[in-house]
Formats: structure tokens, C-alpha cells, sequence
């Protein structure tokens, strides 16, 4: 939770420090790296299922060391695929400093190597393990990235606080596990059943993370510098609900997964933290309506108070898209991997719904919002085609 506080603050002086132009660029930047870091976030919820599941230190530690060299390996080659397409997305997205792009492959790789150590710790239960980093990694790139924007660095000096704060958070990381995973014998480990669960994970990644950064890169295309700036904010006010919550799944997932795979009563779990997510989620919505010039004055300023209309229905899109979120990582901690193909095909609509409809902020906004109640509602009667074989308590 103060992790994401951290990051949301970063937007927010970020926006105000950068102005709408460059905070858009700076948003959309950030939109790529959600969307490239798709690879990674799969594997994650992979690594803590398995990490999770398994009763011994030599099964963790064999685990942990063939999925180093596996993660290696795609770290390099997608941040050189990306590095090379830098021009081509400088381009597309009308940046003309091609560094600040640059930048983006050298995150990439930080991120996928860093992100193993954290799932590992999430499956082992260790909190600061995998808190921790991402802690480090706020801090420093608000810290860092605000001095180098303020000494005239601009996106730039935003994304090499990234950089920074990602290197000091691997190195923390790393010594975290080193003391708190016992290294034993490996024992040979076959990555078919880790890629079997991982591809379903991959897919409803690339699901929801599309839902709050295509929009963001196709705004900076088809939308004016400046109103591609205003819905950077728009959208980065709207992840305050997920920011939240994300927290609770997170935390939710290996406990589930662990007493799911034991055949253990897991449903106090599943039910209070759904409450949880309602409750928060709701909170802030309520708010956004009640309020909205006065959340956006507050936190970006009198220069993005054009999108108070949008920032009530940005936050019902994105509390429905935080309960769909929710109920897709509770059928996959439990084994169920059918329910990615209803992300999957409503995340499919998005992109040539976005295509067709972006005249406006308004229009980008609706489109999302339709989208994210029909994905909601095909999930919850997923759910309720479901309740006859999962059980809530013991399966």
C-alpha cells in the first residue's frame, strides 16, 4: 500500500512538474513499459503459484535457479527487440526525444530480473522480500527523477530515476533472497508445467494490462500533445482504485493457491477480501463524484481541471476492471484457467474500438467504460455458472 502511494505521488508531481505536454509523453512511456512488461507479470504469478505449492528448500531453490537462467535469457532479448524499435515507437507515439524511448529497453531488463526475486519472495511468504523493492525502487526514482526534471532533464530525467531506482531495488533483492532462501543441491526441474500454467497467466496479462495502456499510447497518437497530457492524468487519478486494491489480490493469491493445492477451507479469505476491494474501490468512486474538481486541483492542478467531467465514469471503468481483476486471480490460485479467454477476447475489442472512436477524452473514456462493464458482467455470471462445482470454503 505505501508502495503504490509512492508511485501515485510520483504521477502526480510528476504532472505537475512536467506540464500536460510532457506528462503525456512521460504517460505513455509508461504505458509501454506496462504493456512490454506483460512477459514478466505472467511469470510472476507463475513463479508464486509454484514457489507456493512446493514443501521443501531444495524444490524452492531448484525452482528459483532454472527459472533464473530461463528469465536471463528473455530479459536480453526483449529489451534488445526493443531497443531496436525504438525509432518506429518515437514515431508512432510523436516523441522526438528518441533517449527518453531508449530508455524504456534498459527498464525492461531491470524489471524482468527484479520481478523474479519478488515472486519468490511473495511464494515464500516473505513480505519484505517482495515489498521491499518496490519500495526502494518509488522512492528513489521520485527522488532522483524530480531533481533531474527540476534541473532541466525533462522526461529524461524521469526516466533515468527509473533506472536508478529499479538497480538499487534488484540489489536489495538479491541479498534479501540470499539470506532468506537456503541454498541446497539443485534437483533437476522441468519448466513444461511451469509454461503450461504460465501461458494462461501470459494471456490474462496481456488482457488487463492492455485495458490501461493501449488506451494511453492511442490517446498519444490520436489525440492532441496536450489532451493526450490531460488523459495521462485522467487515467493515472482512475489507477488510484487499483493502486489500492491491487495490494489485497496480490496478498490474496498465494495464500489461496496454498491452501487450495493442501485442500484447505480457503473462503473467509476469498470473502474478505473481496469486501476489501469493494469497500476501497468504491470509497474513491464515491469521491470522484462528489468531488472531482476538487481531486484534480489538488493533485494535478488548475492546468488539468479540462477532465473533471470524465474523472467520475474513469473511475467506474476502473473499479469494474479491478473486480473483474480480482475474480480472474481467484479462479487461477485455484487451478482454473478457462476464465482468461473472457478478458482475452473484451481486451481483443478494445483496440479497434479505440481506433474507430478517439475524437475526444470523453469518447476514449466511454469506450472503456462499456467495455469494462461487459467484462464484469460476463465474469460474474462466470461466476455464477461456476458455484455449483467451486465450493467456497473446501473444494
Amino acid at each position: 500500500m505505501v508502495m503504490n502511494a509512492v508511485n501515485y505521488l510520483y504521477h502526480i508531481i510528476m504532472g505537475r512538474v512536467l506540464g500536460p505536454v510532457d506528462y503525456g509523453t512521460l504517460s505513455s512511456l509508461y504505458s509501454i513499459l506496462y504493456l512490454v512488461g506483460i512477459v514478466p507479470t505472467s511469470t510472476s504469478v507463475a513463479i508464486v503459484k509454484f514457489i507456493s505449492s512446493v514443501k521443501n528448500d531444495t524444490e524452492v531453490y531448484s525452482i528459483y535457479k532454472a527459472l533464473e537462467r530461463f528469465i536471463l535469457r528473455l530479459s536480453l532479448a526483449l529489451s534488445l527487440l526493443l531497443l531496436i524499435t525504438t525509432p518506429l515507437t518515437a514515431n508512432f507515439l510523436q516523441i522526438k526525444d528518441v533517449w527518453s524511448v531508449a530508455s524504456v529497453s534498459l527498464i525492461l531488463f531491470l524489471i524482468l530480473i527484479l520481478l523474479l526475486n519478488q515472486a519468490t519472495s511473495q511464494g515464500l511468504l516473505k513480505f519484505m522480500g517482495s515489498v521491499g523493492p518496490g519500495l526502494i525502487s518509488s522512492v528513489v526514482k521520485l527522488g532522483l527523477g524530480l531533481l533531474l526534471v527540476i534541473l532541466g532533464w525533462s522526461v529524461l530525467g524521469a526516466m533515468v530515476g527509473v533506472i536508478f531506482g529499479m538497480f538499487f531495488a534488484y540489489l536489495y533483492s538479491y541479498f534479501f533472497l540470499k539470506k532468506n532462501m537456503q541454498e541446497t543441491k539443485i534437483k533437476p526441474f522441468h519448466l513444461g508445467p511451469f509454461f503450461k500454467f504460465a501461458l494462461p497467466s501470459l494471456l490474462q496479462a496481456l488482457a488487463f494490462t492492455s485495458f490501461f495502456t493501449v488506451d494511453v499510447i492511442l490517446a498519444k497518437h490520436f489525440l492532441s500533445p496536450f489532451e493526450a497530457g490531460i488523459y495521462g492524468a485522467l487515467s493515472t487519478l482512475g489507477k488510484i482504485i487499483f493502486f489500492a486494491v491491487s495490494p489485497i489480490i496480490s496478498t490474496m493469491f498465494p495464500i489461496i493457491s496454498g491452501r487450495a493445492s493442501r485442500q484447505e477451507e480457503y473462503g473467509n479469505i476469498l470473502g474478505l477480501s473481496l469486501l476489501a476491494v469493494v469497500f476501497l474501490g468504491g470509497t474513491v468512486v464515491f469521491l470522484y463524484y462528489l468531488f472531482p474538481e476538487l481531486a484534480i486541483g489538488i493533485l494535478y492542478g488548475k492546468a488539468y481541471l479540462v477532465a473533471t467531467s470524465e474523472l467520475f465514469l474513469m473511475g467506474l471503468f476502473v473499479l469494474f476492471y479491478s473486480l473483474s481483476y480480482f475474480w480472474v486471480n481467484f479462479f487461477l490460485s485455484v487451478g482454473d484457467t478457462k476464465i482468461i479467454w473472457v478478458p482475452l477476447a473484451v481486451a481483443l475489442v478494445q483496440i479497434p474500438a479505440l481506433w474507430k472512436f478517439h475524437q475526444n477524452i470523453r469518447e476514449v473514456v466511454t469506450v472503456n467504460l462499456w467495455l469494462g462493464v461487459l467484462l464484469f458482467l460476463v465474469i460474474i455470471g462466470y461466476v455464477g455458472y461456476n458455484s455449483l462445482k467451486i465450493k467456497y470454503g473446501k473444494r
